[in-house]
């Protein structure tokens, strides 16, 4: 049953992700601006609470807990990397990516 529902938050991110479905705030922008985002205090703080915002949302709609206890650091530092690899990809479909990396590992026996 807990692989089902796995199974089902997975099949629900990557919908949304398809199907074009809006998100709102920094998850808005680029992963040029997530990586400029130090430049301003505001900014960093505002673009940071956003992910951690939206993964702590992603992480109360499934049944197991994906993020185990919340590593605020590993979750800004995936998000970098990403980035960096990324930079046109928007913010929000890389946090849906990185909701679905930790809902695999979460899976995972």
């Amino acid at each position: 049953m807990k692989a089902f529902a796995i199974g089902l938050v997975l099949i629900c991110l990557s919908t949304i992700a398809d199907a074009g479905s809006s998100i709102i705030g920094a998850g808005s922008q680029s992963c040029t601006a997530w990586t400029n985002r130090k430049k301003n205090a505001v900014v960093k703080g505002s673009f940071e609470s956003w992910l951690v915002g939206f993964i702590s949302g992603l992480n109360i709609s499934g049944e197991r807990d994906i993020v185990g206890g919340g590593d605020f650091d590993a979750i800004v530092s995936w998000m970098d990397q990403r980035c960096l690899a990324t930079p046109s990809d928007r913010i929000g479909i890389a946090a849906l990516d990185l909701g679905m990396e930790l809902a695999r590992k979460a899976a995972r026996p």
